[in-house]
């Protein structure tokens, strides 16, 4: 289900409903992976001022397993550790979901999320993207905004959302969305097109 905030325009939330899977299914499944889920990497280097992390790798690579697959994959120019707190920091990081052949977003085909920075807590479950976030589905879907926050079930931004797909695009002032997929609300001056007869 999509609640939309259209004070504009009443009939976009007709709109939204008819593509609101689709842009749920790149937002929701790729954030909550990129905020501090398992992560390796080829190399490491120490460093030693009094507020550097504990550990930074560079040129980072991993992949995430489930059921002797490779479900989740992703690169990051620099990643930072703390150990207190249990904070990541990545930077130029991009995280690709490879959807199993049941999964309800099969449709979509692999979707991936990058930012310029990527920053989460392990234990928390929660995190920022910031700078140019960018979520692309293999089938056409898109979204662009300047940050995603994730905090545990929910995620949201304030910032400016524009998407589109085969036969939408959509705009509008913000976002709030459950990472269960059980509801998308784009918020603030929603609008956008649907083309009759385009296949979802």
């Amino acid at each position: 289900m999509v609640y939309a905030s259209t004070p504009d325009d009443l009939s976009a939330s007709v709109t939204l409903q008819m593509w609101s899977h689709r842009l749920q299914a790149v937002i929701l499944l790729t954030v909550p992976l990129a905020c501090g889920q398992g992560v390796g990497s080829s190399g490491s280097t120490v460093s030693t001022p009094e507020d550097s992390p504990d550990l930074t790798l560079q040129s980072v690579a991993f992949a995430r397993m489930s059921e002797g697959r490779v479900v989740a994959r992703g690169t990051a120019r620099t990643l930072d550790y703390r150990r207190q707190g249990g904070r990541l920091l990545a930077t130029e990081g991009a995280v690709t979901l490879e959807p199993g052949a049941n999964a309800g977003f099969a449709a979509f085909g692999a979707m991936t999320l990058r930012a310029r920075t990527v920053d989460g807590e392990v234990s928390g479950k929660r995190g920022t993207a910031r700078g140019d976030v960018r979520l692309d589905a293999a089938r056409g879907d898109r979204a662009r905004t300047e940050q995603l926050d994730y905090d545990g079930p929910v995620v949201r931004t304030e910032s400016p959302v524009d998407g589109q797909g085969p036969g939408y695009t959509v705009h509008s002032e913000g976002l709030l969305a459950r990472t269960d997929g059980s509801s998308i609300q784009l918020t603030h001056h929603v609008n956008g097109t649907l083309e009759v007869g385009a296949q979802p």
